[in-house]
């Protein structure tokens, strides 16, 4: 009698935990529909460890879609495959992704652009922190933006340097209908719009990007006549020019200005096409000058920063210039 009664108590504390475990740990003090998941976030069991599958789902800066505080814009976790994709403001993927993974109190993501692997704090599973526990990204569906529409003025071709007269000239074609032709290649474009923060202003920015490859990204510049390689900003000669613009002489003089350094016997001048100007001297040990300068005609007119005046005449990419009559040339 005594085994049977020892058997009936413990078949009874088995029934009691599988019905408690049913409930899902309800106490008598829970109100009815009691979620302790709801409440804390991750299963009683989970101990508070977040998994990546409580992470699944759209994340984005705590300051919105577009924010430039990060160097993504707004990702997609998913779990299954272990990876996260970034969308652009849009709701478009942009082609950046990588590994995801997590220990329950950091999400690890791989390969960010231009970062690497980088670690984020997990607050909750609705919410990402700093270091010092303010909240850096948000969980939720986005509010995608409307997408801009391409000016037509921006469609037909586009001539690298402005060179349209020679056979082997190198054309960029943007279709109406969303695609393009470059190298003998053909494929898609976006345009997007939005501000940049240049040092303390922000600036107004319209970007073309080819699906080539995730470097293929130009913005507008000159009134939308140009394009310009992100990498080639300030200068360089990784450039387009619209067909309707290749008549105006002023522009492409501006662009050959800038294409690379001009060099004289002792010292070389610099054009960025933010309108300033850097002289750097050969023997190392003269400070370089800087200023600022304009294209009237063929003449450049130069205010360097001690306040002194100076000119020089273009010809092709050839500078005389006038305070000594030197002439510094491209030889690029």
């Amino acid at each position: 009698m005594k085994n049977w009664k020892q058997y009936a108590a413990l078949l009874l504390a088995l029934v009691l935990c599988m019905s408690r475990a049913a409930c899902g740990d309800k106490t008598p003090d829970e109100p009815d529909g009691y979620s302790y998941e709801d409440e804390y976030g991750y299963s009683e069991e989970d101990d508070g460890i977040i998994t990546l599958d409580d992470l699944v789902g759209y994340w984005s800066p705590v300051e919105g879609l577009g924010s430039t505080t990060s160097a993504l814009i707004c990702i997609y976790l998913d779990a299954a495959n272990g990876i996260w994709e970034e969308y652009d403001q849009y709701g478009e993927l942009t082609g950046y992704t990588g590994a995801a993974s997590t220990d329950g109190t950091i999400l690890t993501l791989s390969d960010v652009p231009l970062i690497g692997d980088v670690d984020i704090p997990i607050g909750d599973a609705d919410t990402l922190v700093t270091d010092t526990g303010e909240t850096y990204w948000v969980k939720g569906y986005p509010d995608f933006m409307d997408k801009p529409e391409l000016s037509s003025s921006f469609y037909g071709n586009w001539y690298l340097r402005g060179d349209h007269d020679s056979e082997y000239a190198t054309v960029l074609t943007l279709n109406e209908d969303g695609t393009y032709s470059w190298y003998g290649t053909e494929g898609t474009y976006t345009y997007s719009e939005f501000d940049e923060y240049v040092g303390d202003t922000t600036v107004f920015r319209q970007q073309i990007e080819l699906s080539a490859s995730a470097f293929d990204m130009y913005y507008l510049v000159s009134d939308g006549q140009v394009l310009v390689r992100w990498s080639d900003a300030s200068s360089g000669d990784d450039y387009y020019i619209h067909e309707d613009a290749l008549d105006d002489e002023q522009l492409l003089a501006e662009y050959v200005l800038t294409e690379d350094s001009y060099s004289g016997s002792s010292y070389s001048f610099r054009f960025t096409r933010e309108y300033t100007l850097q002289c750097d001297f050969y023997d190392g040990a003269t400070e370089s000058r800087t200023g600022t300068w304009e294209l009237s005609g063929n003449t450049v007119l130069i205010t360097w920063d001690d306040g002194e005046n100076d000119e020089a005449q273009m010809d092709g990419k050839t500078l005389l210039l006038n305070s000594t009559g030197e002439t510094l040339e491209n030889n690029w």
